[in-house]
């Protein structure tokens, strides 16, 4: 049995798309779009070789990061969304001005059948907040109830900030990837918050990890929901109409090398049905990556039978996946039918 989208039109789930970047910084092509392909959640092959990316970006700083896939709701096509930024053409981290001075908006590509890609496009989410420096790691997610999508990235402002670092998550919501409303602050705590990833689970709830100091993992039943305290234990509320803390890894785990001080890039994804490893009794049906930044190591796997558990029997350390030679960093994974592997295997494969 494979996963099945519930959509408008019903698709079969057999495989995966992983895009990413490589983010050595030390060429133009390092901050691109990669490929990689799976059947299994388990293995991965890389679609191109380093330095050949995709997908190259042409709008903006003539650079992408942290790209994400998400399929509409209808299952008409796929959008991949990234941060707009260059390292190598600003000249590295620390002349490159990245973090006071970056760019507004997000790059958009968006495809029918993962072999003809649009031409990449720069979409302004950033610029209506006070002091803003930039926008980084834009996600979405579709809100069925609400009929919207809901893209959401970390933003740095001195000036739109209360709880300590600069660096807080906003969200916007959109019905077209081309016309947003203005942003709202989602996130705000006393250590820094670069990145979050979201799903809405099959429980009915909605869950994040956030890169904030810690990998913090919260649900809530209302994802617009914000949270200001200055730390995400604070929020007192039940997550009916709050976020409530859940665990971070490192305590799930028992391993401060699970913190944010060694893990960015969270990433949440559903596993497709015929991929849910059963351990000690319990289904993992979901997979988190968390790219290793501070190791250089590219993403850490790991596999959960309930996003509402800290319990460790609930979480597994997912050792036997192989993501192939090149190094990710930062990306997105995507659930895709056998049709379409096979035609994104064929267009992009070297």
């Amino acid at each position: 049995m494979t996963g099945t989208v519930k959509s408008s039109r019903s698709q079969t789930y057999a495989a995966y798309l992983f895009a990413h970047f490589t983010g050595t910084e030390g060429r133009p092509t390092d901050e691109q779009v990669y490929f990689a392909l799976s059947r299994d959640g388990v293995h991965w092959t890389d679609m191109r070789n380093d330095g050949d990316p995709a997908l190259v970006s042409t709008v903006g700083e003539r650079g992408v990061r942290d790209p994400f896939l998400i399929r509409a709701h209808d299952g008409s096509r796929i959008y991949l969304l990234a941060t707009d930024l260059s390292i190598y053409h600003r000249g590295g981290w620390k002349n490159g001005g990245a973090k006071t001075n970056g760019s507004t908006d997000i790059v958009i590509w968006e495809t029918t059948d993962l072999v003809h890609w649009s031409e990449p496009r720069l979409v302004d989410v950033a610029s209506g907040i006070p002091g803003v420096c930039f926008a980084w790691a834009p996600e979405a997610c579709w809100d069925e109830e609400r009929g919207r999508y809901i893209v959401y990235w970390a933003t740095g402002s001195h000036e739109d900030n209360v709880n300590g670092d600069y660096q807080n998550m906003y969200y916007a919501t959109t019905e077209d990837f081309v016309t947003f409303t203005d942003p709202v602050k989602w996130i705000d705590r006393d250590s820094y918050c670069i990145d979050t990833t979201m799903i809405h689970a099959d429980d009915g709830w909605w869950y994040r990890a956030s890169g904030d100091g810690q990998i913090t993992i919260e649900r809530t039943r209302n994802p617009y929901a914000t949270s200001l305290a200055p730390n995400a234990r604070l929020e007192t509320g039940d997550g009916v109409d709050s976020w409530a803390y859940v665990g971070s890894l490192a305590s799930i785990f028992g391993d401060e090398r699970l913190s944010g001080g060694y893990l960015e890039g969270p990433e949440l994804f559903r596993l497709n049905d015929s991929d849910v490893r059963v351990v000690d009794g319990r289904a993992m049906r979901y997979g988190l990556m968390c790219d290793q930044y501070r190791l250089g190591l590219g993403y850490l796997p790991f596999r959960s039978a309930s996003l509402a558990s800290a319990d460790r029997a609930d979480w597994d350390a997912a050792a036997d996946v192989d993501l192939g030679a090149l190094k990710k960093r930062h990306g997105g994974i995507l659930p895709i039918t056998e049709a379409e592997y096979r035609a994104a295997m064929e267009a992009f494969s070297r």
